[in-house]
């Protein structure tokens, strides 16, 4: 795919077309549209707004799992930028990449300075702000402090917002489960899925998907948990996210087992050693044998 952006107008029409990207989970399509966004406004010496397009780019190239290299910049422009959109979305990357590294410790300190920058921005921005924190609360396990954060969050948005909304939805209906109403978390979380269906955000449907499956497990229903952890299997392929993969293979066994389905078990196990961890091969009969799902925290 080839994009080239020559004017204001062809700038505006790229915008508009990698937003819609992301929202549908189509990443490359995003990033080459971002590029030649990009590209053109540090050509025409708009200092703000090409730093503002450059950061969109390196959100989505984390995403991508493309943008280790970019975090020193990322640093950089957070503590020069006097713009307060461009401070935020440097906070939130770097909150982004660092979660995607498995640093929650340093996560966390972004996303607080992200929500800190937000809060001279619009209402999205602040929902979007507090989103973010509330995934590395429950990162650290703390549920309840989460919940009160993504609750404040939805009061921030409009009634017509359906993908912010559905997103907190299932962050929020994973954290209602997990600490001992799993009825209104399922609620959130079938809610959520059918705006994410509705709105064809797959990507965020993965997730949804993988939540819904934990939290039927939970629940024990392994019937219907199994049909969330297929869905959410053939997603991650899908769209090349290989941790959700991992997660969608350690559920399946774990919904097989619930199920009766010791061969079944073994074998989505299987798969989970042969993929992920090549030198375990004891893996498959130590998850047959011991109920790690206590121990599991998706968002970690």
């Amino acid at each position: 795919m080839s994009v080239s952006v020559r004017s204001r107008e062809e700038f505006q029409a790229a915008r508009a077309r990698w937003t819609e990207a992301v929202e549908a989970g189509r990443l490359e399509e995003a990033l080459t549209l971002v590029e030649a966004a990009c590209a053109w406004a540090e050509a025409e010496a708009e200092p703000e707004l090409a730093e503002r397009t450059c950061l969109n780019r390196a959100a989505i190239a984390l995403e991508l799992g493309r943008g280790d290299e970019l975090v020193p910049r990322l640093r950089e422009l957070l503590m020069r930028t006097r713009d307060a959109e461009n401070g935020f979305l440097a906070a939130y990357s770097l909150a982004r990449a660092y979660e995607l590294r498995k640093e929650a410790k340093k996560a966390l300190f972004y996303a607080q300075v992200g929500r800190d920058r937000a809060e001279a921005l619009d209402r999205g921005r602040r929902a979007s702000s507090r989103n973010q924190l509330a995934n590395q609360l429950v990162a650290e396990s703390r549920f309840d402090e989460a919940i009160e954060v993504y609750r404040g969050a939805l009061e921030l948005l409009a009634p017509d917002e359906g993908l912010r909304r559905a997103v907190i939805h299932h962050n929020l209906g994973y954290c209602e489960a997990l600490v001992g109403r799993p009825a209104a978390g399922l609620t959130l979380l079938h809610e959520s899925l059918r705006a994410l269906r509705r709105l064809g955000a797959e990507r965020h449907e993965l997730l949804a998907r993988l939540d819904a499956c934990f939290v039927l497990l939970e629940a024990r229903r392994p019937r219907l948990a199994r049909r969330h952890g297929l869905r959410a299997l053939a997603l991650a392929r899908g769209h090349g996210v290989a941790e959700a993969e991992k997660n969608a293979l350690y559920l399946l066994g774990a919904a097989a087992a619930a199920l009766g389905d010791r061969f079944g078990a073994r074998r989505w196990y299987q798969m989970l050693q042969s993929g992920f961890y090549p030198d375990a091969d004891y893996l498959p009969d130590v998850l047959l044998q011991v109920d790690v799902r206590g121990l599991v925290n998706l968002k970690a």
